[in-house]
């Protein structure tokens, strides 16, 4: 549930996993966060293994998320804009055409709150995860996706 900027942002080195029961990644400045205090974000093991085994694939330090051309070249760090693009390319690959959806780079942080609230998880803990400072700012931000009337 992080937005595009934050997700490109992140590097290995913002890994840590010397809580045995929850790994953490930093995030280190955000939207919200213009002074740079960082937030210690949890992750799943899983993730944190993936991780791990993407940095020794593909020998690289510095930014996770890079660019990979056609023959499994790896490059500089990807940016944010690219996000909606990969969406769309992973959606439209096993999917017929009449039922394609086009996603935004806001599609997975809006789906996933609509999803918790729809779990009754509560907004301020729904704000937390997503990064909203704001009550407000989370509603109108929900609402401007037509997912609360």
């Amino acid at each position: 549930m992080r937005r595009r900027s934050e997700l490109c942002a992140f590097e290995f080195e913002d890994l840590d996993a010397t809580n045995e029961s929850q790994p953490l990644i930093t995030l280190r400045k955000s939207k919200t966060d213009q002074e740079a205090i960082g937030v210690k974000i949890p992750i799943s093991r899983m993730l944190y293994e993936l991780l791990l085994v993407w940095q020794r694939t593909a020998d690289i330090k510095g930014p996770i998320l890079r660019c990979v051309d056609r023959h499994g070249n790896v490059g500089r760090a990807l940016n944010s804009g690219s996000i909606s693009t990969i969406l769309n390319d992973l959606a439209s690959s096993g999917s017929d055409a009449s039922k394609r959806v086009s996603y935004s780079g806001h599609s997975f942080r809006v789906g996933r709150a609509v999803d918790l609230m729809n779990e009754g998880i509560p907004l301020e803990k729904i704000m937390l995860i997503g990064g909203w400072r704001s009550q407000s700012a989370c509603i109108r931000y929900l609402r401007s996706q037509q997912y609360l009337s």
